[in-house]
């Protein structure tokens, strides 16, 4: 086994991962009940299955195409997260527990995949050097995130919901930012914190007006 491959995919697979946990694991206090962390699970399973099974042929896939697609993807759920999040605290209109729980599977389900899809781009370097040892990695990383949010899982319910998904939705803008920035523009993933900085503030304002 391949120490170096083996530990980039453990590192990039438990720093992602572990916010999908995260996510699952404050939407399991409004439902009570492990329906969130099924939809965690099955997010990480649609992007990091087809990683693994056809990793060699995605290589194919024109990859601009497959970041424009999800970055729409990300402006659109970071949109639906920036609404609900105003509309809390703003008080404009009563949010239902039964909504709630119909937004929050889909938000799960988002997070996780985008987390996933980020590990994943990761991987999909590593697989060429070292499959096995990319491989597991993963399922170590995977092993460890569920360990701890089944744990950490009462502590980390106590963050107020419409807090992280003012917080959620910057992060999707600044995801989409970023990769529709790799397509046109070229800028260095370096700025990412600078689109992050910049989302809560526009994030802030939108709230506050």
């Amino acid at each position: 086994m391949n120490i170096a491959i083996f530990l980039a995919s453990f590192g990039i697979s438990l720093l992602e991962l572990s916010e999908a946990g995260a996510v699952a694991s404050i939407y399991h206090g409004i439902y009570k009940n492990n329906t969130p962390f099924l939809y965690a699970v099955l997010g990480v399973l649609v992007v990091l299955v087809p990683t693994f099974t056809l990793g060699q042929f995605i290589y194919l896939l024109p990859l601009k195409y497959v970041l424009i697609a999800s970055s729409i993807i990300l402006f659109y759920f970071g949109y639906r997260l920036l609404r609900s999040a105003r509309r809390y605290f703003k008080r404009t209109k009563k949010v239902s527990k039964d909504d709630e729980k119909k937004e929050g599977v889909v938000v799960v389900f988002t997070i996780s995949a985008v987390e996933a899809l980020e590990a994943a781009l990761v991987i999909l370097a590593l697989i060429d050097q070292d499959y096995m040892s990319s491989l597991l990695g993963a399922i170590s990383a995977s092993v460890i995130v569920m360990i701890l949010t089944y744990l950490l899982k009462s502590q980390i319910a106590r963050i107020r919901l419409p807090h992280m998904k003012f917080v959620l939705s910057a992060l999707l803008f600044s995801l989409g930012t970023l990769w529709f920035n790799e397509v046109f523009i070229g800028l260095s993933d370096l700025f990412l914190p600078i689109f992050f900085l910049g989302f809560l503030a526009f994030n802030f304002l939108i709230v506050k007006v």
